[in-house]
């Protein structure tokens, strides 16, 4: 072979092997930098996500204090420890269980009580002397707002603190102010771990204006700058461009050179007070990282291939890793690991697809916001680890449950008949009360509501039916309390359709005046004569149908509708007294209930004013019957209502008196006009042989007589109940022996003509 052949072969072969080594190395380079700006991609996602997962986290720090500040008004709401002596030291207590710096509570005229860890307490100081975030805060609670301050040095404990504030309400209305105090490096421990990317990360916290609140000690910028556009971080960025994206709350992102190295970072915002997050990550940026790889490629390109495919492996099962982790987050219940509700809810209406029966149940706790309160978090939390656990031992094969939120969880059964169902939970509620884990001599009790569904004959409901239906299940389960378990069936399901019936109407049957006063006469009995009478609502519907009291006067002191009923009641009774005066009619006197709701309203007194000055009546004309139930909450409270009220001139009465809560000691300090004898306690008190119950019965009319208080007694029926009320020396007697309750026309006709020209 001739050298010219040779020669033509070898330009062959190099043009050949340049050309493969070009392409090769194009290759290289594509794939290279396509796998770093994968990687990048990767890197600005696992940023933001660190991020993002740490400003949860400091929410829920956050949310645990005005949790905390949440539980301690409520009790301030239902206790009215504000107003007593040691209110002071609770709120010291609360602090050092809490961790608080200061704890102060401010009532609506603006004094507080002021607690700081370590120093004596400062009771009735003026909001107006504190330091403007204070009261700031405060003022905003008082308008029903949650917030949290700025940063300022508290000049009660000398520290850079931020201040939480929630409203602390009375009878449904803002009634003070309940505050506290804590340092802004108890989110040190959130933000200053080694966790942070894995380790080649930090975090530190920053304000709309760039200012470090927070720094975190892993920083590789050693200078103690007090902002980001003091340092090195904006060297490759227009400050004025980062400082409008921080007023404006936007998303930051950027990378800065340091000491030779360069890095990615991200300023995320918090969504509290304008704070942000601004997360640096340690690795190296990616140029540097180009060059290395671009010559590692071209050393070898096998290497860069099996580096590839080791990377692409170690990002597939990144991601494989990360799905996973965020179908627990979307079907699992974090704390007990059970179904959360949207899983549970989608497996039911995968069974419902298929012809298949079962049972439904909605299971919660009685006075589980007490066990919170009383044992702590944590006890509630491993009580709800312990039931769940508890459920899941009870399941048969394809039944399944899930935890919602607090004690509230469902469960998917396979039977359907009742007894089996009952049998079932009865032995699960056994065991939940007696495998408490709470130390103490407590006992959980449960109660739930049933539906079944799929079964022949019954109607086919989807899954929001179902768990709405269960839901009012519950509810009633919850009100009844003599029996754990309500099931859903049609009974239950006419007093839902009748409830909606009535919610869907009051408001119109109020407004077309479908309440009428029906009146039953108070009689006399040193006279004989007519003593006064009682107003009794009825709901005569346009088409003249009678719905009974006792299907809607529950369910309106449920719903609070009674308050608007009560004062329709009221003017009514206004209205009819007025009525007699113009005629020329001898007015008598009108006893109009008053539910609890009613009672304890903010304006109820100036509203029954306004009332008897619209119509120009006489108040004592007007008696207010309260409840026997009402006195045994506080009475005090009440004896300060009732003085108001008589002060105007109105007459108050305790009804129902012996129907269940009766004490003497509570008849002794009332001050009350008018005591009711409940029928009840008439019926066993008239009885032969029941000497007992007619002595003590004798001896609270005595003793109500001593008290200058008159009684009536109801439910008389019999001239012998009659003859026997006489002779115990009541004052007045009310019942069917006398009349049955009239409407307000058929009234005047029997009992008041004949009392003209007076």
């Amino acid at each position: 072979m001739d050298e010219t052949i040779i020669k033509k072969r070898f330009k062959k072969t190099v043009r050949l092997t340049v050309c493969v080594g070009i392409f090769l190395l194009a290759l290289g380079i594509f794939l290279a930098v396509f796998l770093v700006y994968t990687l990048n991609k990767v890197a600005k996602d696992q940023i933001k996500a660190e991020t993002v997962e740490y400003i949860s986290r400091f929410d829920k720090q956050i949310a645990a204090n005005f949790k905390m500040l949440d539980t301690f008004s409520s009790v301030i709401t239902n206790s009215g420890i504000e107003g007593e002596e040691n209110f002071a030291q609770v709120l010291t207590d609360v602090s050092e269980r809490n961790a608080f710096i200061t704890i102060a509570y401010f009532n609506s005229s603006k004094e507080g009580t002021i607690v700081t860890q370590g120093k004596q307490a400062r009771l009735y100081l003026p909001l107006s002397s504190l330091q403007d975030e204070i009261q700031t805060v405060v003022y905003d609670a008082l308008e029903e707002k949650r917030s949290i301050s700025d940063l300022f040095v508290s000049e009660f404990s000398g520290k850079t603190v931020f201040v939480y504030g929630v409203p602390v309400y009375k009878n449904g209305e803002v009634a003070g102010a309940l505050v506290a105090s804590d340092h802004i490096e108890i989110f040190t421990d959130i933000l200053d771990g080694n966790g942070v990317l894995g380790g080649n990360g930090y975090l530190h916290m920053i304000d709309s204006d760039g200012r470090f609140l927070i720094r975190s000690h892993c920083a590789v910028v050693k200078e103690k700058v007090s902002s980001i556009f003091d340092g090195p971080y904006l060297e490759r960025c227009a400050p004025e461009a980062v400082r409008r994206a921080l007023q404006n709350g936007e998303e930051v992102s950027f990378s800065f050179p340091y000491q030779g190295e360069t890095y990615q970072s991200l300023l995320e915002p918090v969504g509290t007070n304008g704070w942000y997050l601004f997360c640096v990550n340690t690795v190296q940026a990616s140029s540097h990282f180009i060059y290395t790889l671009v010559l590692v490629i071209a050393a070898s390109f096998f290497g860069v291939l099996a580096l590839s495919i080791f990377l692409l492996y170690y990002d597939y099962r990144s991601v494989q890793k990360s799905n996973q982790e965020l179908i627990r987050l979307a079907y699992y219940d974090d704390l007990t690991g059970a179904y959360n509700l949207f899983y549970f809810c989608q497996k039911i209406g995968k069974r419902l697809a298929k012809p298949q029966s079962c049972s439904i149940v909605a299971f919660n706790l009685f006075q589980f916001k007490f066990i919170n309160e009383i044992f702590g978090r944590d006890q509630a939390d491993k009580l709800l680890c312990d039931i769940s656990k508890t459920i899941s031992q009870h399941l048969k094969e394809g039944e399944f449950y899930c935890r919602d939120t607090a004690d509230s969880f469902y469960i998917f059964l396979r039977d359907t008949r009742q007894d089996a169902v009952c049998t079932r939970l009865n032995t699960l509620f056994d065991e939940i009360t007696n495998s408490t884990s709470l130390d103490s001599d407590f006992r959980v009790s449960a109660y739930c509501g049933v539906i079944t569904a799929g079964e022949r004959g019954k109607k086919a409901y989807d899954v929001d039916q179902l768990m709405t239906l269960v839901m009012f299940a519950l509810s009633k389960a919850k009100e009844k309390r003599r029996s754990r378990i309500c099931f859903y069936d049609a009974s239950l399901h006419e007093t839902m359709k009748l409830e909606n019936y009535l919610e869907g109407r009051m408001q119109y049957a109020l407004e077309t005046r479908e309440f009428h006063m029906f009146l039953q006469p108070k009689i006399n009995l040193k006279t004989n004569s007519l003593g006064g009478a009682e107003a009794l609502v009825r709901w005569v519907e346009d088409n003249g149908v009678v719905i009974c009291p006792d299907q809607f006067i529950p369910l309106f002191e449920k719903n609070g509708f009674c308050v608007q009923l009560d004062q329709y009641m009221v003017e009514c009774a206004c209205q009819k007294i007025r009525e007699w005066i113009d005629k020329g009619i001898e007015p008598i006197g009108i006893a109009v209930n008053q539910s609890k709701s009613t009672f304890y309203e903010s304006d109820h007194i100036d509203a029954l004013c306004r009332l008897v000055e619209k119509y120009q009546i006489p108040p004592k004309l007007i008696t207010l019957e309260i409840l026997e139930g009402l006195a045994m909450e506080n009475i005090k409270e009440l004896n300060r209502k009732i003085e108001q009220l008589q002060k105007t001139g109105f007459q108050i009465s305790m009804d129902d008196f012996g129907s269940g809560y009766s004490s003497l000691n509570t008849l002794a300090k009332l001050k009350i006009n008018e005591l009711k004898l409940d029928k009840g306690f008439l019926r066993e008190a008239s009885l032969e042989g029941n000497q007992r119950s007619k002595i003590i019965m004798k001896q609270i009319v005595q003793l109500a007589d001593c008290l200058s208080i008159s009684t009536v007694v109801e439910g008389v029926e019999t001239k012998k109940e009659e003859s026997f009320i006489r002779s115990l020396g009541c004052n007045y007697g009310q019942g069917y022996y006398y009349s049955r309750p009239v409407s307000s026309k058929e009234f005047d006709i029997r009992y008041m003509e004949d009392r003209r020209g007076y």
